[in-house]
């Protein structure tokens, strides 16, 4: 087996603990998208401005491909609407009720920790490479979150629902991105494996599963066991759609948690462009829920960074690079969300006013400003010089 130069010391660590799955996540850094990489070497065929047209009729209708989608495209879609017969829609009902309950406290665990810890590892260098979120950074939390609440509407998963359709957009994105980054002359496949790979989408669709579960917890989030297996089991679906192979894509809560603990082991320690797409990530959530005024961005971003460093520790806080804050936070949100739901279990007006406060602010968080999803794909190395996408 090829082991990638950045992987080695992580992987023999990985390795001591579980020797199978540190052997198949050091594989998979070296794998791409056997499905998604050739749509994404067609389409850049193609002039960008017939991109979204094309993908929004395949993902509109997958039965029903125009003459021009390129037989790569009918490939990928042909195997998107095979669904598993592991995935249930009742256990997503599951879920999208508690997810819509708990909405807030899953975001804040998914900006402040999960995506954070995320950029802990190679794909940091990916982002930054492409200045993804140091040009964008307002637009790819939205994006994010916008993905996230559609895979946990009702139907969301759904072949044509709109969590399936921009889980698979996502996929292509990593595919032309990975396409673009290849180019590089900053990306050594003998030192780094694949950009964006197979590995790093496993490590990403764990991170935001069972890690995020246990960031929730910590953060007093209200789930029960039923409704923390049933967040994953979607998960486990959304991985499947962008591509972790079969062989490592997790089951369960249990399996998730442990794919991100050995994940995390075989990776690098954080490097200089973990530590610019970390505190970039903090520093944009102030604007991603409206506060541009100086002085309020500053304010709330101290308290994201207090947050954040509650969750994912005091030693990758401080490999990050991240001021000195203090720990009263996390304990505090934890207090205050136990509160707010044994209030809510004794006054079912006040309950029900802030769940459609809650409701109001998750839509207002995800707008992006258009009714119709984007399928544009990034046509440069550079966001900076590539048009909106």
């Amino acid at each position: 087996m090829l082991v990638p130069k950045a992987y080695a010391a992580g992987y023999g660590r990985a390795a001591r603990q579980d020797p199978e799955l540190a052997t198949a996540y050091v594989r998979q850094a070296t794998v791409g998208d056997q499905l998604a990489d050739p749509v994404a070497e067609d389409l850049a065929l193609l002039p960008p401005k017939l991109v979204h047209p094309l993908l929004a009729k395949a993902l509109g209708n997958p039965h029903d491909l125009p003459p021009e989608a390129p037989d790569s495209l009918r490939r990928f879609m042909a195997a998107a609407v095979d669904v598993p017969d592991w995935f249930d829609e009742d256990i997503a009902m599951v879920a999208s009720r508690a997810f819509l309950r708990n909405w807030d406290t899953v975001l804040s665990a998914l900006v402040g920790g999960s995506i954070v810890e995320g950029f802990a590892t190679l794909i940091s260098k990916s982002f930054r490479i492409r200045g993804r979120v140091l040009n964008s950074g307002v637009r790819r939390l939205k994006q994010n979150g916008l993905q996230l609440v559609e895979q946990y509407l009702p139907g969301g998963m759904s072949p044509m629902g709109d969590g399936w359709r921009l889980t698979l957009r996502v996929r292509l994105v990593h595919a032309q991105s990975r396409l673009l980054i290849k180019k590089s002359d900053e990306w050594n496949e003998e030192d780094y494996g694949q950009p964006i790979s197979a590995a790093t989408i496993l490590l990403a669709g764990s991170a935001f599963s069972g890690r995020l579960m246990q960031h929730v917890a910590t953060l007093g989030g209200d789930f029960s066991r039923e409704e923390r297996e049933a967040y994953v089991h979607v998960w486990r679906y959304t991985g499947f759609l962008m591509g972790i192979p079969e062989e490592v894509l997790f089951r369960d809560e249990a399996s998730a948690v442990r794919a991100f603990e050995v994940a995390r082991l075989c990776e690098p320690p954080p490097d200089e462009d973990a530590i610019i797409m970390a505190n970039a990530i903090i520093n944009s959530a102030p604007m991603v829920i409206g506060i541009t005024e100086p002085k309020a961005r500053r304010k709330l971003a101290k308290y994201a960074y207090r947050v954040s460093k509650g969750l994912i520790g005091e030693d990758l806080a401080e490999k990050f690079h991240f001021p000195k804050v203090g720990h009263t936070t996390v304990p505090f949100l934890r207090l205050r969300n136990r509160v707010q739901r044994k209030v809510g279990r004794l006054v079912p007006r006040w309950r029900a006013k802030k769940n459609k406060e809650r409701f109001t602010a998750m839509m207002d968080f995800v707008d992006l400003g258009a009714t119709e999803i984007s399928y544009r794909l990034p046509s440069t190395i550079h966001d900076e010089d590539a048009p909106d996408w």
